[in-house]
């Protein structure tokens, strides 16, 4: 793109001009303003065109980018580099066993705490030593909008507070259970962070040897949950409701373990992201009756 270069402060004075090729817009930064030039006129110099990502697929969490699935290559990883400008890329080939742990490979930068951003909340983490899931970021928004103030929720799975801070910050009462000793430290942070301290009481350790009382709701967000629905169901009354994770539909495995409980169901199942070809990671939405 052929620019002329002015001062930033200059470009309210020259939007009359008849040399400014108004199909492309001017680019900024640092008190410059590099401004489109019409083929014809004089140009200062030509500005390249920014180069698409097309690796595999990231995501971006604080200023780290996590990506998943196979490495990119050494131009895709450049380009990512000069585009998102992050102060690390981690490659996650998985996350390994109940505590849900990342096996990362460091491809660029140093990893690092962050301070991560999601709908209305906050999320303190190091990517690359506890899971978040950024794929659930629909689901965490779907959920906070179900939740009733005043209810008492077990998130089973807690981890940094995916689903435990969304729900606490619509009005929930929240008791989270965490078995991986890290991720249970950043949860602690997370609800200091968002200011929720009075809504949540927060365990570390095994949800089955933790779960008391009576709840209205339960999150149950590992995709191993579905081998702990009796634990659960000893704590819920009817009209209370559950939110399985799975890969793919389990809905008959549930009505079994509620039917032998004494409880009928019903259920509703949402799709929440593709996990592999002909795999989807979804969600059973059970009521009690």
């Amino acid at each position: 793109m052929r620019t002329r270069i002015v001062p930033a402060s200059m470009l309210k004075s020259l939007e009359d001009s008849d040399w400014i090729d108004r199909s492309k817009r001017p680019f900024v930064k640092d008190g410059n303003a590099w401004i489109p030039v019409k083929e014809g006129n004089s140009y200062d110099c030509i500005l390249k065109r920014k180069e698409n990502y097309s690796g595999p697929g990231y995501q971006m969490v604080g200023d780290i980018a996590l990506i998943h699935g196979k490495k990119p290559e050494k131009e895709n990883l450049e380009t990512l580099i000069g585009w998102k400008k992050p102060s690390c890329i981690l490659h996650i080939e998985k996350y390994a066993g109940v505590r849900r742990i990342p096996c990362t490979t460091v491809l660029y930068g140093k990893p690092k705490e962050v301070c991560h951003k999601e709908n209305g909340c906050k999320y303190i983490l190091d990517p690359s030593k506890v899971m978040f899931a950024m794929g659930n970021r629909e689901e965490k928004r779907r959920i906070s909008g179900i939740v009733k103030k005043g209810e008492r929720i077990a998130d089973m799975f807690a981890g940094i507070g995916y689903f435990t801070i969304p729900a606490a910050l619509s009005g929930s009462n929240i008791h989270a259970m965490e078995l991986n000793s890290e991720s249970f430290g950043y949860l602690q942070r997370n609800i200091i962070e968002n200011k929720v301290t009075d809504k949540i009481s927060a365990e570390c350790g095994d949800c089955r040897d933790l779960l008391k009382g009576e709840y209205d709701r339960a999150f149950m967000g590992h995709f191993d949950s579905v081998l702990m629905i009796q634990e659960i169901l000893s704590h819920m009354k009817c009209g209370g409701a559950l939110h399985i994770h799975t890969i793919n539909s389990a809905c008959e495995t549930i009505k079994k373990a509620c039917k032998d409980a004494g409880f009928n169901t019903e259920i509703s199942v949402h799709r929440v992201k593709k996990y592999a070809p002909f795999r989807w990671h979804v969600v059973q939405d059970v009521t009690l009756l």
